[in-house]
């Protein structure tokens, strides 16, 4: 079998460059003889240590901000991608669009050019709003009714499509599989000469991941910390991810001065992989909180859920997003509405409730531990059969 993936990433540093990475890695180990081609975006954060040499690798694709592209930028750049896309579609006998709309608009057309089926990843996102855009809907949804089979990382990504796509979406073609997480990794302890010293290190401290926008939520996951400091004069919060270096993050970083926890919080950007092992275990809770931005933006799933749980610490998520899907309420975490209050509360149960903390970690291994992602990519190797068939 020879599958081209169409990808914005194969980092480290984010979901579905991770994603990618698992899925294709443990996709090679079910389909002997597999051949892989993936194309990139130009402008791709850096491509992890971990992507083997033998995989076709190529940047063909346009840059992650293709979707707000003004129309005199985004059809050119659209037809340079169709464009590498049918031409590296002719040497495979399925596509699949790893990255959101508009790239699996150019998978969608390449794979039509070469005359091959084509099916996509949808995140969250970015492969709803364009069916809520003026602008993009029509070619979202006339897209939506051409994938061979659509997979939906989380349930309620799933009922957003649903929700949105005005039929366009055959829910006979949806497939919901949520994403897997490799649990060993998270298990093993790093080493000193793997991290090196680090800040945190002989700290108490809560943790939050994401890069600095407003869907990820930082606004409560911090405002509630900087509530529960007084109570903990000792408790540090380390957050890891993308500065924004925007309105958000300023508004993050007033109200952090105005709280006098200025040396007490600490933004630490991007972090290599023994790092943000090592951060998930040695941190008392992860406290990601994402909620539906103002212009529509949610959190699909959160990987990031799966790593701390597999770590052994509790999490702390909110409803009406993915994280109803990767935290078992009340046994690997709490999933609470989204307001500031109610992460209060699960904070506080997590830091002061005798045994809490290590019943909710110990059961959060268990879990992340049958997430594996043979079996992600069992059910998507099967959707590939159909589809060929």
């Amino acid at each position: 079998m020879r599958v081209l993936y169409l990808t914005d990433s194969l980092s480290d540093l984010d979901g579905v460059g991770r994603y990618a990475m698992r899925l294709i890695a443990a996709t090679e180990k079910l389909v002997p003889g597999l051949q892989v081609e993936v194309l990139l975006a130009r402008k791709h954060r850096p491509t992890s240590k971990e992507v083997p040499p033998h995989w076709r690798v190529s940047v063909a694709l346009p840059p992650d901000y293709f979707y707000y592209m003004q129309p005199s930028r985004f059809w050119p750049s659209y037809a340079w991608g169709t464009w590498n896309t049918w031409r590296a579609a002719r040497r495979a006998d399925i596509v699949h669009a790893i990255k959101d709309f508009p790239h699996s608009l150019v998978a969608l057309r390449g794979a039509q050019l070469a005359g091959v089926p084509c099916v996509a990843t949808a995140h969250g996102t970015y492969s709803v709003i364009p069916l809520q855009s003026p602008r993009h809907a029509p070619a979202a949804r006339a897209a939506y009714r051409r994938f061979a089979a659509l997979i939906s990382v989380s349930q309620y990504t799933a009922r957003k499509l649903l929700e949105t796509s005005q039929g366009s979406i055959d829910p006979a073609r949806l497939h919901v599989i949520p994403n897997c997480v490799d649990a060993a990794t998270y298990a093993e302890p790093r080493t000193a000469q793997q991290t090196g010293a680090c800040e945190w290190h002989g700290r108490r401290y809560t943790l939050a991941m994401g890069e600095l926008k407003e869907r990820k939520g930082h606004h409560l996951s911090i405002g509630a910390f900087l509530r529960v400091a007084a109570r903990h004069p000792d408790l540090h919060h380390y957050v890891v991810g993308k500065p924004s270096r925007d309105e958000y993050e300023r508004a993050l970083r007033e109200r952090i001065e105005r709280a006098g926890c200025s040396e007490r919080v600490h933004f630490l950007g991007n972090v290599d992989e023994h790092q943000k092992i090592d951060l998930f275990q040695r941190a008392l809770a992860f406290v990601h909180t994402p909620v539906t931005a103002s212009d529509g933006g949610f959190e699909g799933f959160g990987i990031v859920y799966l790593e701390a749980s597999a770590s052994g610490i509790p999490c702390i998520g909110t409803l009406d997003s993915g994280a109803e899907d990767a935290i078992l309420d009340g046994r690997t975490g709490f999933l609470v509405p989204q307001r500031e209050d109610d992460v209060v509360q699960a904070l506080t149960r997590v830091l002061e409730e005798p045994g809490l903390r290590e019943r909710l970690g110990a059961a959060g291994r268990e879990h992340a531990a049958a997430q594996t992602w043979e079996l992600n990519a069992r059910r998507v190797v099967e959707i590939y059969r159909q589809a060929l068939a």
